[in-house]
């Protein structure tokens, strides 16, 4: 029943339900109250902590690497990145490639002068044998930066689409971008336009962005400013900065008037501060 709750967002209910059980002790039950904490409007973070620590404790790796998550970032309790790794590394035991991929990326954020990026490639490359999407796409930018490795286009489109194949937006947008300006490949304007709008439908803020200016332009695809606009307004929606930059820019140029209110501030956000350019002395 509490299962059903979930399903159907009743996560009150659900609390509700599962709280006795948990109690009692039941691992699955303590997993699905802390879900159930998290999803919950308003949430608990703190309960939410508590009962992932409880089934953490039982063995389990899916709560350890959440546990992790929850330290890393300071969920519910103060921020302990010592704790984190803790979590990540009793998870990875139990070859969660959840944790070694979030093992990476926590190394990654405290990247700096006195450190590199061996463990961070090397928990990368480890959940990525591991069959992990996001591993196997951060991985893949890496090689084609130069960060901590030797720069290798061809092995970083390799991984790329191995993750494009597992399901990560962003990495349709890198395949793309290789194409649109000719880096470990040919430059083909078409061929990215292909790959940008793969990983737009997706979700891609990033790829909407390139999409759109492809469309703006006409390079790749016939030029439509219509199209261009939409894939703007979509990677705006999403909090992307360079989509609402470019979609105050389109509606500009056009002279188009938003027929969404919500984006209308986007265009009196940019008239305004174009207005108040001269006064203050900041350029747009």
């Amino acid at each position: 029943m509490a299962l059903m709750e979930i399903d159907k967002k009743n996560y009150g209910k659900a609390i509700d339900l599962l709280n006795p059980l948990a109690d009692f002790g039941n691992l699955v039950a303590q997993l699905n109250l802390a879900l159930a904490y998290e999803l919950h409007i308003p949430g608990n973070e703190w309960a939410a902590a508590k009962w992932y620590f409880k089934a953490a404790k039982q063995g389990s790796s899916h709560a350890q690497n959440k546990l992790g998550l929850i330290y890393a970032y300071g969920h519910g309790v103060p921020k302990n990145s010592s704790e984190a790794i803790k979590w990540f590394e009793k998870a990875i035991k139990q070859n969660s490639a959840d944790a070694m991929f979030n093992l990476g990326h926590l190394y990654q954020q405290q990247l700096n002068d006195k450190n590199d990026h061996t463990a961070i490639i090397e928990w990368y490359m480890r959940a990525a044998d591991a069959g992990h999407p996001m591993a196997t796409h951060h991985l893949a930018k890496l090689y084609a930066n130069g960060n901590g490795v030797e720069v290798n286009q061809s092995l970083a489109l390799e991984l790329f689409h191995t993750s494009a194949e597992l399901g990560v937006a962003n990495s349709y947008y890198e395949i793309g971008e290789h194409y649109n300006i000719g880096t470990g490949v040919r430059k083909n304007r078409t061929t990215a336009a292909k790959w940008f709008q793969k990983g737009a439908s997706l979700g891609s803020a990033d790829a909407q962005v390139a999409l759109g200016n492809l469309y703006w332009h006409g390079e790749g695809v016939e030029k439509d400013r219509i199209q261009a606009t939409e894939w703007f307004k979509r990677a705006a929606d999403l909090g992307h900065k360079d989509g609402r930059q470019k979609l105050a820019m389109a509606y500009n140029d056009s002279g188009v008037i938003p027929q969404d209110p919500a984006n209308t501030g986007i265009l009196s956000q940019r008239t305004t501060k174009k207005r108040n350019s001269k006064t203050r002395g900041i350029q747009w």
